[in-house]
């Protein structure tokens, strides 16, 4: 005859059971929500700032000129809608990028993939005009995921190319007046 030991013992294995297969499919269901989330991203930011209009935008942001930051705002500030809507999407979507990264919902190595290097060159020629924005009207915190966004891509860059160092110096002189 069985006894109640046995049939409760049989109880607490079949409970336990149950238990680690739940937190084995929570676990499971976890990263596989994770993996959509990243998808679902990549694919905005592939459509949006990969697509032709958005690398035009890029282009037209990397071609400005200008002496400090005075004449910066002159030309390309409020004055100009055109232009600083160029600019401010360009800098808004690199720092969107760049807090989603600091934040751990998508992979440094995917963005850079897909194109986030981009960020390297950008923050390089736009890092005085953040500065003096940071120091004129927005405080500390402006842009700093965008700064944190292409130093992270920067990291990768020189992992994956060491001679990259070079070239970044190459272009810095470039920059200089």
């Amino acid at each position: 005859m069985v006894e109640l030991a046995e049939i409760q013992f049989a109880y607490y294995m079949l409970a336990a059971t149950g238990v680690l297969v739940a937190a084995i499919y929570y676990i499971i269901s976890l990263r596989y929500n994770m993996k959509a989330r990243e998808t679902e991203i990549s694919r905005m930011f592939t459509s949006e700032y990969v697509s032709d209009q958005g690398l035009q935008r890029y282009a037209t942001v990397m071609t400005l000129e200008w002496k400090d930051h005075a004449d910066f705002m002159k030309k390309y500030g409020y004055s100009n809608p055109e232009m600083f809507g160029k600019w401010v999407s360009q800098f808004f979507a690199h720092e969107a990028m760049g807090g989603l990264l600091r934040n751990k919902v998508i992979k440094a190595q995917t963005l850079y993939a897909l194109g986030g290097y981009g960020a390297i060159w950008l923050w390089d020629k736009y890092k005085d005009i953040i500065q003096s924005r940071r120091d004129v009207a927005w405080g500390r915190d402006y842009m700093k995921d965008f700064e944190f966004f292409a130093q992270e891509m920067l990291k990768i860059k020189l992992r994956n190319d060491p001679s990259f160092k070079d070239k970044l110096e190459t272009y810095r002189r470039t920059l200089k007046p």
